[in-house]
């Protein structure tokens, strides 16, 4: 069997199925090709479920000279390659005219792109860790985005020019190219000609716009209400225990909890029992509380979630995969690139009860939101 297996899969090169699929891979992304990848060269081994251990810079207090020295004291946070996709479609013998380009057309780019979309998906999926919105009202989109710069601004996000960028759903994008300062001469110059005749948004107002069919849309859930803490909180904490909240029984992921005019959000649902739980936040506490300090929840309703964000508020790292099946009768053929990060494994063998060969291909990834202080909800 494996040599009638063998036989049939020389017609195919897995390299070469490989190299085609990480290239519409790359074409596809939205989210990932704008979020921090530097992480992929630090990780120690490419295994499933290994963990990278990302450095947090330390924040340090000036004094008057000469000052007392300060501990080193630098953290890390962890991002965990756990997430092993595949796509997984079969060629009856009878369809084994489908070679070359003709495989590649029909099936690889679809499957590098629904590969791409499951990496687009988790990325967007972390507006809940982020604690900091400002409202998309779409009447004057222009006031909408400098809004948001300020709100960033203020925030003490930094600038940077090129590392900043907007996703926006479909409305938000047919509002700005409604826009003249998007798609008229005297607004835009020649880039709003561009975006008329293109549909691109290009770079206004510091930030890279572009649009998202997978933007996020939150369902409303739980209500405004203030509590209190039950216990002092230690900075790096990612639970506090809270009582106060009345008669309202659940609040949902994604709710903005204010503590000492410090922002988190919920990184689980919570139940309270006669108005008291212990709250799950989606990152650590950054200044201590004493215990009856106030705790304030801005519940989330039915909003499209689009985000304004520094390239470093979310993180992408991949792994290649083992190339092992290829002393078991399959093709195997691992490809990454070494500027993106991305890495992708094919894979083709022969099941010969089904007179098919299989081909496959998956990916190994982890992502995270790093610092969610360098984005902001802009809520429609």
């Amino acid at each position: 069997m494996v040599n009638v297996g063998s036989s049939v899969l020389g017609d195919y090169n897995p390299i070469f199925y490989a190299n085609e699929a990480l290239q519409h891979l790359e074409k596809a992304l939205g989210m990932a090709a704008r979020v921090h990848r530097g992480y992929d060269a630090e990780r120690r081994s490419f295994g499933k479920g290994d963990t990278i251990n990302i450095r947090t810079p330390q924040t340090f207090t000036v004094q008057n000279a000469p000052g007392t020295k300060e501990g080193l004291e630098t953290e890390t946070t962890s991002l965990v390659l756990n997430q092993w996709k595949t796509v997984k479609f079969g060629l009856r013998d009878d369809e084994l005219a489908f070679t070359g380009e003709r495989l590649i057309n029909d099936h690889i780019r679809p499957a590098a792109y629904a590969l791409a979309d499951n990496i687009d998906l988790a990325l967007v999926g972390l507006w809940k860790d982020v604690a900091y919105q400002s409202a998309w009202a779409g009447s004057d989109v222009v006031a909408d985005i400098t809004n948001a710069r300020k709100a960033m601004f203020d925030n003490a996000v930094p600038l940077d020019a090129g590392l900043m960028h907007m996703m926006l759903d479909s409305t938000g994008e047919q509002q700005a190219l409604s826009s003249s300062a998007f798609t008229q001469q005297q607004g835009a110059g020649d880039l709003g000609i561009s975006s008329q005749v293109r549909g691109s948004l290009g770079q206004k107002f510091g930030f890279e716009l572009f649009a998202n069919q997978n933007v996020a849309s939150s369902t409303a859930g739980g209500a405004d209400v203030a509590g209190a803490l039950t216990a002092d909180v230690a900075v790096g904490a990612t639970t506090i225990a809270v009582d106060g909240f009345g008669t309202i029984e659940t609040q949902y992921a994604g709710t903005i909890v204010t503590i000492a005019d410090e922002a988190y959000t919920l990184a689980a649902d919570i139940t309270f029992v006669a108005g008291a739980g212990t709250m799950t936040l989606s990152s650590k506490i950054r200044v201590a509380a004493l215990e009856n300090v106030a705790v304030a929840l801005t519940a989330i309703d039915a909003k499209s979630e689009q985000l304004a964000f520094h390239r470093n508020a979310f993180a992408l790292a991949m792994a290649p995969l083992p190339e092992n099946g290829n002393q078991l009768g399959a093709n195997v053929a691992t490809v990454s690139d070494p500027i993106t990060g991305l890495s992708l494994r094919s894979r083709m063998y022969y099941d010969g009860d089904a007179s098919e060969t299989i081909v496959a291909l998956d990916i190994l990834y982890g992502f995270k939101t790093l610092n969610p202080k360098l984005a902001m909800r802009m809520r429609r």
